[in-house]
């Protein structure tokens, strides 16, 4: 299950605190966004609460794995003060195409050295108050309200499994997948080139479609990255989500669909009982067989005990 960090205190009174709470967000933001935009099938998700909000949390062991050692290495940078925006892209995996990048601005986040972390914030007329939990926590649960509002009316990502459109003019759709990059602030040591162990998972970036022609070339992922295709940038599409303000923490949130996202064709039309029979809600296999009443909704398959733990349809243990 996915929780906020547990702290003695209601207040974020350090850079530490404060990382490692930004930090268990974008975990909780990188397992949602992948559930929204049907990255792996919605079975493979478990569904659980973060900041009072519900959310989902992907079970599969590697990609759990992967996503806390992305984190992990971007908290190590931003610990550094080097980090701009961190973004969560999704590209097609034929041509490594870059097709949504949902971005988290933290160009604002204060500058401080990593042996300073503990040291508390200082307080006056013209600071910040101390930061309480609480306020944050309403904070991120309304930016994950957005974010889920936000990716509803997105272009549905390709698809290699839907049917293919009638279309002659729309190529055929590749897998998706997904990957965590950071933009580097000006002037900042690129972490690539480093005996670092932390510093070796990061390797630099090709100029992808969303790269203007004066940015520098300074964005690093931890895996796959990006081939652009020429088509024009105005094509795309850039949604606002969330601007964020609180205490020390300042970020914006938006999403970009870049021109290679709307050449393929869109998924086709699925009813209501199509879509249930795709969906596990926490019962494993047994939520395979759930009924879909298109006027009461889904069936409750784990009953009143929401002390259950969830069927992983193996059988008995």
């Amino acid at each position: 299950m996915i929780n906020a960090p547990v702290s003695a205190s209601n207040l974020l009174t350090t850079q530490r605190a404060l990382l490692d709470t930004l930090t268990s967000f974008l975990t909780v933001c990188t397992h949602h966004i992948i559930f929204l935009r049907n990255l792996y099938p919605a079975r493979s998700f478990l569904a659980t609460r973060a900041y009072n909000y519900p959310v989902r949390q992907n079970r599969h062991p590697a990609v759990c794995a992967w996503i806390n050692d992305a984190i992990a290495a971007i908290r190590n940078q931003l610990s550094k003060s080097t980090v701009d925006k961190v973004q969560l892209c999704i590209y097609e995996t034929e041509h490594n195409c870059v097709l949504e990048q949902w971005t988290f601005d933290l160009h604002t986040l204060a500058t401080i050295s990593p042996r300073d972390q503990d040291v508390p914030f200082e307080e006056g007329e013209n600071l910040n108050r101390p930061l309480n939990m609480a306020d944050l926590e309403a904070t991120f649960r309304a930016t994950l309200s957005r974010i889920t509002s936000t990716a509803a009316r997105l272009k549905p990502l390709p698809s290699s499994q839907s049917p293919s459109s009638s279309t002659t003019t729309s190529i055929s759709s590749p897998d998706c997948s997904f990957t965590l990059t950071i933009e580097l602030r000006s002037h900042a040591d690129r972490p690539v080139g480093r005996l670092d162990k932390q510093e070796r998972a990061w390797i630099v970036a090709e100029p992808d479609r969303f790269s203007q022609p004066t940015r520098s070339p300074s964005t690093s992922t931890t895996a796959a990255t990006f081939r652009p295709t020429g088509r024009p940038q105005d094509d795309g599409v850039t949604t606002p989500v969330r601007r964020l303000e609180a205490g020390e923490l300042r970020m914006e949130v938006w999403v970009e669909e870049s021109p290679a996202k709307f050449a393929y064709a869109t998924p086709s039309h699925r009813t209501a009982e199509q879509r249930a029979k795709e969906m596990s809600y926490g019962g494993g296999a047994a939520g395979s067989s759930t009924g879909f009443d298109p006027e009461h909704g889904y069936e409750d398959v784990e009953g009143t005990d929401i002390n259950r733990k969830p069927d992983t349809g193996r059988g008995a243990m």
